[in-house]
């Protein structure tokens, strides 16, 4: 029971309107990069208007193109509440298209970097565009003057240091970066108490087998350990990422959801 309860209230929920706020405030931050130190107020000013007029607003839709992928939602956030014209939002085939011609800045959205394999995926992917020909972002990062932006709402540190290690190119800003001790399954895990920490691993994987939730070694988003083994205790939004552990929205075997995953 005691485990329970410090496993509840170390599950952490972000609200709508919380998570417009932290992406705001991710995209507001890349002025650092785009103005430079020493610059007046008026060049600073100049060159954050102009970045924001001709920046391309991206969803990472990872190896394959999926409508529910939660970047394009994100893309939708930048138009609504971040101001970006309809027009500078656009699919990561539109947006190899107008770089190819000329460069111009990218940023990519998203809610959550678990492994960073998502994005990886889409930086590599070979998208088709129009004349039978493909692009892919890390082949015209190569050759292009592009500069190439990722603000997710949250970033695990495993995933911000796949993505610096295979996309060099790409400045990682995320809102929040979660370091390891936010996984559950941390042997120097935020989550409990010293009291309760050597035991919570066992506590986990028993209450997990009781309620038939698999054991894949991390290999599945139902793995008990949650994806990738990452172990989180999370929610964004509507939904309930893979990388959170299964316990928090468990359907099954008479097994009371927190949180049902949209």
């Amino acid at each position: 029971m005691e485990h329970a309860v410090h496993l509840l209230n170390g599950f952490m929920y972000f609200h709508e309107n919380l998570v417009q706020e932290m992406l705001a405030s991710a995209v507001q931050s890349l002025s650092r990069r785009v103005t430079r130190i020493g610059d007046s107020f008026v060049t600073a000013a100049q060159a954050w208007s102009l970045f924001l007029d001709d920046v391309l607003v991206v969803p990472v839709s990872g190896e394959h193109d999926n409508p529910s992928d939660s970047g394009y939602s994100f893309a939708r956030i930048a138009r609504q509440h971040l101001g970006f014209a309809e027009s500078q939002i656009v699919s990561p085939s539109d947006a190899l298209v107008a770089i190819a011609t000329a460069p111009r800045p990218i940023l990519f959205v998203d809610d959550l970097v678990g492994t960073g394999n998502q994005f990886v995926g889409t930086w590599y992917r070979e998208f088709a565009i129009p004349g039978g020909a493909t692009h892919s972002f890390s082949s015209l990062a190569a050759t292009r003057g592009t500069q190439f932006f990722y603000c997710p709402v949250l970033c695990t540190e495993t995933g911000f240091n796949e993505i610096r290690l295979q996309c060099p190119s790409v400045h990682v800003n995320p809102a929040h970066l979660l370091s390891h001790r936010y996984s559950a399954l941390a042997s120097d895990s935020l989550l409990w108490p010293d009291h309760l920490l050597s035991g919570a691993v066992d506590f986990i994987r028993t209450v997990s087998n009781r309620v038939g939730i698999p054991d894949t070694d991390g290999g599945s988003p139902d793995d008990w350990q949650g994806y990738e083994k990452l172990g989180l205790v999370i929610a964004i939004r509507d939904t309930v990422p893979d990388a959170t552990i299964p316990l928090i929205r468990w359907n099954s075997n008479g097994w009371q959801p927190l949180m049902v995953k949209a």
